[in-house]
């Protein structure tokens, strides 16, 4: 019987994601809002036994690193948040979203090679695994630096549509994000692709804040290309591989649980029925691995 997957990843970033333009408003939603977000959302994986991948800014559990940038501390420094997701009562995966939210197609490969090192010193000093990783943007760049860390499993732009989109520019992949999200267009499914010592899983769908334009993105829209996403991969035994950032939930956040409430009970039935499994993104590489290995026996 083929059986899709569903995997879910969130980009932990608070202030380092936005360390460049951060405004007074960024500074402040950070400080107050992303901790009781990341309490909610780990309420609802342990409520219908989801682990899901949370990648980490290594800088959020490095206190020098905080102390160079604007507004209160908490907005840099969170091993509150860490510590809460490693104890959760539903296993979670830790990754790494890099060193510092820097932008991985912008720097020299030894810029990426310092980065990358200083995340890696940082997990291990505190326990946390260091398998997989999302790049800061979906800017993909250093593979091949990214492969000598140890990381086995990346989430590179998102498959069908918005991946073609990103050749145009920064701009044509914006644009391209907005059409896609208010139109009820059905995600495409992701498999494991081998990328030179790697294993990428891309992603599938974001979901969006509401802040803006965004926030005339009805929630109906959403759910009708969530349930369309997870049907696909259900029929077809692809991956659906929905990601966000805690931050897409700082705007109309009651409405924004709501609905990843709503597709997570009918993955969560979907799964106690056997068609569909949970997947952290670590497990793509043993999965890879051990089908390499029964390819190489037979």
């Amino acid at each position: 019987m083929t059986i899709g997957k569903v995997t879910i990843s969130i980009d932990l970033e608070l202030a380092w994601g936005v360390w460049e333009t951060a405004t007074a408003d960024d500074l402040r939603l950070a400080e107050i809002a992303e901790r009781p977000i990341c309490a909610m959302l780990l309420d609802l994986f342990g409520r219908y036994q989801v682990p899901a991948t949370w990648l980490v800014v290594a800088a959020l559990l490095d206190q020098d690193s905080a102390r160079s940038h604007p507004g209160s501390k908490s907005c840099w420094y969170a091993p509150d948040v860490i510590e809460r997701i490693v104890a959760a009562k539903v296993r979670q995966e830790i990754g790494s979203h890099s060193g510092r939210h820097i932008y991985f197609d912008r720097i020299s490969s030894d810029e990426a090679q310092e980065d990358l090192d200083f995340a890696k010193r940082v997990h291990h000093a505190n326990d946390l695994g260091f398998e997989s990783f999302a790049f800061p943007g979906n800017a993909v760049g250093h593979v091949n630096v990214l492969a000598g860390t140890g990381i086995r499993v990346m989430r590179s732009r998102d498959v069908g549509f918005l991946r073609t989109a990103h050749h145009g520019g920064r701009l044509s992949a914006r644009a391209a994000n907005y059409i896609d999200q208010f139109l009820p267009v059905p995600p495409r499914q992701s498999f494991p692709e081998t990328v030179g010592q790697l294993v990428d899983i891309p992603g599938s769908m974001q979901i969006l804040g509401r802040n803006g334009l965004r926030r005339f993105l009805l929630p109906p829209v959403t759910r009708a290309k969530l349930l369309l996403g997870l049907e696909r991969a259900r029929r077809a035994g692809g991956t659906f591989h929905l990601w966000f950032h805690p931050s897409n939930f700082y705007y109309r956040r009651d409405e924004q649980l709501a609905t990843l409430a709503w597709f997570l009970g009918r993955a969560a039935d979907e799964a106690s029925r056997g068609h569909i499994e949970f997947r952290t993104m670590s497990s793509y590489a043993a999965r890879v691995e051990a089908s390499t290995v029964a390819r190489a026996v037979g």
